[in-house]
């Protein structure tokens, strides 16, 4: 290929960027979220592309929405001791490459052999001087272990409420809003008296809901968790259009910025769990669950009117579980019949219809920035236009 002699025009004044000093203004300055990520529910193929409101798998959304759990990390300048690398970020998932980093005239820049790794350190087949730069790629685990956890039991309802993966603000806050991470998956349920395990349950969020019987302050369980993130987010416009014409007319209402080891895509929901909003509905009564258009539900108004005009009240006619409304008495609304609510939510927004914008100046990785939609503007034709 070509090549150009003046080198020293080109490396007489050179200046690096840094993309941890950008991290940490996502640290230090950004909003406490979630991410989901999405894959198209097998259910939408078969029926047209458009999501089945009966679905058992996505509960007609269609998109089933996972936690992301392997990060990459890339050439990060991590910490060492003699053969041992510990990267800042843990547990350690896999090692993809290990450098070192010098001047010409000593080392150069030379692959180092990666021996073993733990949760927290890297083994290396030779032992490199701490003088050298590191610079090390690998993946760190994005879930949270917790091996017993003492829930909060509601006996009557069959359900039960983790405790571990309410966020912890310290000093900052006392997390007022309630914000939680999400359970991933669970190991066991358990009776700590009888140690009688709980096999038939579902969970959502931090909602476990079982038809099995449950006693208040004896059960735990042991599970993982998806770990919060922070975004920095601007110019978020959450203006209501009167006019039909101009609902279509805005897809990117907001502005993110994430951490670069973040995997995202179109169909993609963000979620800002330190902020709430509110929102009236209307929706079809369809059983002992009504599901509610929004992704995370805070809290529920005290009252519902149906469309005879009667009034349900929170706690004796219904609760809130998960993202339903669960009615609890047989006071309840017609099937097929309309009620209306009113309710706090958790903001979403959801990746519509442009794609992250990549950041790699220097060949480095620098935060994503994505433009994304708010959910209580997206419908279901918006959503399968996605899928399709």
């Amino acid at each position: 290929m070509g090549q150009n002699a003046n080198i020293g025009q080109q490396a007489a004044v050179t200046v690096f960027g840094n993309p941890e000093s950008f991290i940490k203004l996502i640290t230090n300055h950004g909003v406490l979220s979630k991410i989901k990520q999405a894959m198209i529910c097998p259910c939408a193929a078969d029926n047209s592309g458009s999501a089945d409101f009966f679905c058992k798998i996505c509960k007609g959304d269609g998109y089933v929405y996972r936690p992301q759990r392997r990060f990459l990390v890339t050439d990060e300048n991590s910490r060492s001791c003699g053969d041992k690398i510990y990267p800042f970020r843990t547990p350690i998932l896999g090692v993809e490459k290990v450098q070192v980093v010098g001047a010409e005239s000593q080392c150069g820049i030379r692959d180092i052999e990666v021996d073993s790794f733990t949760d927290t350190e890297i083994i290396l087949t030779e032992e490199v001087s701490d003088i050298f730069k590191k610079r090390v790629t690998y993946y760190f685990d994005g879930w949270t272990y917790v091996e017993s956890d003492k829930l909060t039991v509601d006996a009557d309802n069959g359900l039960m409420y983790t405790n571990q993966n309410v966020f912890d603000a310290g000093y900052q806050s006392s997390n007022p809003l309630n914000a939680y991470a999400d359970i991933t998956r669970i190991i066991k349920i358990w009776n700590i008296d009888t140690e009688q395990e709980i096999t038939n349950y579902t969970f959502d969020g931090r909602t476990i809901q079982t038809s099995e019987t449950i006693e208040p302050d004896k059960m735990y369980a042991e599970y993982y968790y998806a770990d919060l993130t922070q975004i920095i987010a601007g110019d978020i416009a959450n203006k209501n259009d009167s006019e039909d014409w101009t609902h279509g007319l805005q897809s990117g209402q907001v502005k993110m910025s994430l951490y670069p080891f973040w995997d995202v895509t179109i169909g993609d929901i963000i979620i800002l769990t330190g902020s709430t909003l509110w929102r009236n509905e209307s929706l079809t009564h369809r059983g002992d669950l009504d599901r509610l258009f929004e992704i995370e539900i805070f809290e529920l108004n005290d009252v519902i009117l149906g469309s005879d005009g009667t009034v349900y009240n929170i706690g004796v006619d219904y609760i809130l579980q998960g993202r339903n409304i669960k009615w609890i008495s047989d006071n309840k609304p017609n099937l097929d019949t309309t009620i209306s609510i009113r309710y706090g939510y958790k903001p979403s927004y959801i990746i519509f219809e442009d794609n992250p914008e990549p950041n790699n100046l220097e060949n480095k990785a620098y935060p994503k920035t994505v433009l994304a939609k708010s959910w209580t503007k997206t419908d279901k034709k918006d959503i399968t236009d996605l899928i399709n």
